[in-house]
């Protein structure tokens, strides 16, 4: 096979039961004049997973089958990015699948002006609803399509998304790109901005290019481990390094600001308001999170900069200034009158 143009990394843990889908998906992907490979690496999973992946690969010759140890996703994805032969990889999940044209859709969208980064729309599918998709990442919300200079991108889009991307092999490797294994949260997002922060060009497409299975939560629950929670701080910490060394204009755009305010504020107050009453061990963890400086500066800047009052600064007003338990209080008030009819 020639050096393909486009690796699909796949990293799979115990995936054994969502597989086959992504694989089909896989087996669909095809390239008018190009090569596409499958670069699947098992993490060490104790179930079925790496006889499937085997199994994809005596079916498929375009298969590259990794088996490591269980390091985590970000090791797995490293690794799968150093097999990669492809000139874009794309880091897919593997409960995950493509649409059936995605991978020509990549190619002709990047084959002229090979972008460092490409966004592409994606939808979110519930796994209690598998029969309907939703669009999750609609980039002509934000953007129009097309291939911008990085500092245009930033000044013009709305938000700068939280979602699967692709990536300019060559550029990652170059830049020494890879996945923060230290990391247990936003390590998706946090990979981007880092490559943000780096690249040269950025890409931008209406396309949709990939299902996201947004899973049922069976791990939620009403206790807090506070120290599991703060681990998003480190996650905030490394975004703000990458951009204060790399490019630290960034930091004056709402539209990256908000997302990072965003993933910080779900993954360590928004989680619970639907889950329960507030706790003392709740009001611990705002409190943790609202003596964070680097989390002090977002709500200053949600609360002083003289934006138009957007979700984000009524979210930062009750943060910033109320007590912990009425901030908890006021919010779930909110999520169960927004949620009422659903």
């Amino acid at each position: 096979m020639n050096r393909p143009f486009l690796s699909y990394v796949v990293p799979c843990y115990n995936m054994g039961y969502f597989l086959p889908r992504c694989i089909n998906s896989l087996k669909r992907q095809q390239i008018l004049g190009a090569e596409v490979e499958f670069v699947m690496v098992n993490d060490g999973s104790t179930d079925n997973t790496l006889s499937v992946l085997n199994q994809f690969a005596e079916d498929d010759d375009r298969v590259v089958v990794v088996d490591q140890p269980n390091q985590g996703v970000c090791a797995a994805r490293n690794h799968g990015l150093e097999v990669a032969q492809g000139e874009y990889v794309f880091f897919l999940d593997g409960d995950d699948w493509m649409t059936d044209d995605a991978s020509e859709i990549i190619y002709q969208f990047c084959k002229k002006e090979m972008p460092n980064i490409a966004i592409f729309s994606n939808y979110k599918v519930y796994e209690e609803q598998p029969d309907k998709s939703f669009s999750w990442i609609d980039c002509s919300k934000h953007i129009s399509s097309g291939i911008y200079e990085k500092r245009r991108y930033v000044e013009e889009t709305a938000f700068i998304p939280m979602s699967f991307k692709l990536y300019q092999t060559k550029f990652l490797k170059k830049n020494n790109i890879r996945f923060d294994e230290q990391l247990r949260v936003g390590e998706l997002y946090t990979f981007f901005i880092l490559g943000l922060t780096l690249a040269d060009t950025i890409g931008v497409s209406h396309q949709y290019v990939m299902n996201y299975l947004k899973r049922k939560d069976s791990s939620a629950t009403t206790e807090v481990n506070v120290e599991r929670d703060l681990s998003a701080l480190d996650t905030l910490h490394t975004i703000n390094m990458y951009v204060n060394g790399n490019y630290a204009e960034l930091q004056n755009h709402k539209s990256f600001l908000a997302p990072l305010f965003f993933l910080i504020t779900a993954f360590t107050l928004i989680k619970y308001i639907g889950r329960g009453e507030y706790t003392s061990d709740k009001g611990r963890l705002i409190k943790a999170v609202k003596n964070d400086d680097d989390y002090k500066s977002l709500l200053k800047y949600f609360t002083t900069t003289g934006l138009s009052l957007s979700k984000y600064s009524y979210l930062a007003l009750s943060i910033r200034f109320l007590p912990a338990k009425f901030t908890y209080n006021l919010l779930r008030s909110y999520y169960k009158y927004a949620t009422r009819n659903i």
